[in-house]
């Protein structure tokens, strides 16, 4: 069955029934404005999660239950061609009555955002919709400014409601935290409740970007340039001691940036909203062997018909630079990775040399992305040659380049596709080794991890980097970050 047969299925079924998702969360694509998703990334970093729970997604809405330490609260997510535009917190159902439904969607939009870490979400639903915050005899930012003080970096200790029903209409609802602590949300007679949620929309759609809050964590954080996101020292160290090449990165002795750093980072700077273009050298290449040989003068040739293979000694004893090539000549050379693969109980090997383990996906999974492994390495291991012209792909991968050295500093790239032309570009003439392992099925997505070595061979110099990778439901890679450890020292390493 082709993908836009089982989409078409897929939407069919949501406008008939619901269904039931493992550890659903949304990402960037599924919010209808960065507004929402910088809110949802908000709420999201006031208190880390302990467990994802079952999903239900219907046409109109997701819910969504997070179970937290001190309990768990049900999130809905409101949206329309399937872009969320509204987030809420689920009230507890403890009304004895009916008919407040528009209400409690505007007390747990407003939770919702009291529960975020930066309170100028809350501020602006204040101003845009028809309800009033009162806490300690305060109203308004001042209520909003003295809750913060008295629940900084935590989630409102809820534990139960009371409403205020005034001739059938719910005018107030009591929200009672602990310690007998208690919020007013006091609802005030819209004359159209629709066009309010309409205005709040298209604020939030105009609001720009350059004022939207961009340190989601409370820890302590990486320093970067303004603008830029932000990740937690001890995420990064985490992945510094998971790092199966750990032995080979030496930390930095102090803080200041040696030359080889400065030079790295002006370049990253310089280029890193850089579009790329590749030079296409079809037409110029007259002898593709001693074009080759030329373009890798440290590996070994071996040509089998069409099949061009290039072969160097490992980084660290199994982190390589083979090249595997097809290349054919119709009036102009055409080169391609060669896609030789063997799949044996999901171990894959490539062009009968190369063995990757997919046993932690199901047999399907392991089938469908198989197929990329050969185009994959290749992609990286031919960056800083000529050869890149003919084999880098553009995309649109939203991609994270995290440059761990000296200092830690952060770069949002415009594509994977030009992080490994700006990366190559820097690093000619150098040696590239580049693999993938630890494929993973994490929240129902499949990831798994890259590395890769630039070695000068001249000096024995290296930079080592650690790619995190993640693919959508169609095994399209959707999700890049690179942490990159410059000017590392040779050792002493097996094998070599």
């Amino acid at each position: 069955m082709s993908n836009k047969m089982r989409k078409l299925i897929f939407i069919l079924l949501f406008w008939q029934v619901a269904i039931l998702l493992e550890g659903f969360v949304p990402e960037r694509r599924d919010f209808a404005s960065e507004y929402q998703y910088c809110m949802f990334r908000s709420w999201s970093a006031l208190e880390k999660s302990e467990k994802e729970l079952p999903a239900r997604i219907t046409y109109e809405q997701i819910e969504r239950m997070v179970q937290f330490t001190a309990g768990e609260t049900q999130v809905v997510y409101i949206w329309e061609n399937w872009k969320i535009y509204r987030q809420l917190e689920n009230l507890p159902d403890m009304l004895p009555f009916s008919g407040y439904q528009k209400e409690l969607t505007i007390a747990g939009e407003l939770l919702y955002r009291l529960n975020c870490r930066h309170t100028i979400f809350a501020e602006h639903y204040l101003k845009k919709m028809p309800i009033t915050l009162q806490y300690e005899n305060l109203t308004g930012d001042n209520a909003l400014n003295s809750l913060r003080a008295h629940y900084p970096n935590q989630r409102l200790p809820l534990l139960n409601i009371h409403p205020v029903i005034d001739k059938d209409r719910l005018v107030q609802l009591k929200l009672v935290l602990d310690n007998d602590d208690e919020i007013s949300l006091t609802f005030s007679e819209s004359e159209d409740l629709a066009q309010d949620v309409l205005g709040l929309k298209k604020f939030e759609w105009e609001f720009p970007e350059p004022k939207l809050p961009d340190d989601f964590l409370i820890t302590e954080k990486v320093i970067t340039k303004t603008g830029e996101p932000v990740l937690d020292i001890p995420e990064l160290e985490e992945m510094i001691q998971e790092n199966p090449y750990k032995e080979y990165i030496q930390s930095p002795a102090d803080s200041l940036l040696t030359s080889y750093e400065n030079k790295l980072i002006r370049w990253i700077e310089m280029h890193q909203n850089t579009m790329w273009g590749s030079e296409m050298i079809n037409n110029k290449v007259s002898d593709i062997s001693s074009f080759l040989q030329t373009e890798f003068p440290y590996h070994s040739l071996l040509i089998r018909g069409d099949v061009y293979n290039l072969t160097h000694v490992p980084f660290g004893g199994n982190l390589s630079a083979d090249l595997y090539l097809k290349a054919k000549e119709n009036g102009g050379w055409s080169i391609t990775a060669c896609d030789d693969i063997v799949i044996d109980r999901k171990q894959v090997t490539v062009d009968g040399f190369e063995k990757f383990d997919l046993s932690a996906l199901t047999d399907y999974e392991a089938e469908s992305i198989c197929q990329y492994l050969p185009q994959l390495l290749i992609s990286h291991r031919v960056i800083g040659s000529r050869l890149q012209g003919f084999i880098l792909q553009p995309d649109m991968i939203e991609t994270t380049l995290v440059f761990s050295g000296s200092q830690r500093r952060i770069y949002n790239i415009r594509s994977y596709h030009d992080l490994l032309l700006l990366l190559g570009n820097f690093w000619k003439d150098r040696i590239i080794y580049y693999t993938v392992n630890d494929f993973k099925v994490i929240d129902g997505y499949i990831e798994f991890r890259g590395y890769l070595s630039a070695e000068d061979p001249k000096n024995g110099f290296y930079d080592l980097a650690e790619i995190r990778y993640r693919l959508d439901e169609d095994y399209m890679m959707v999700l890049a970050m690179m942490v990159i450890y410059p000017e590392q020292q040779q050792v002493e390493m097996k094998g070599r």
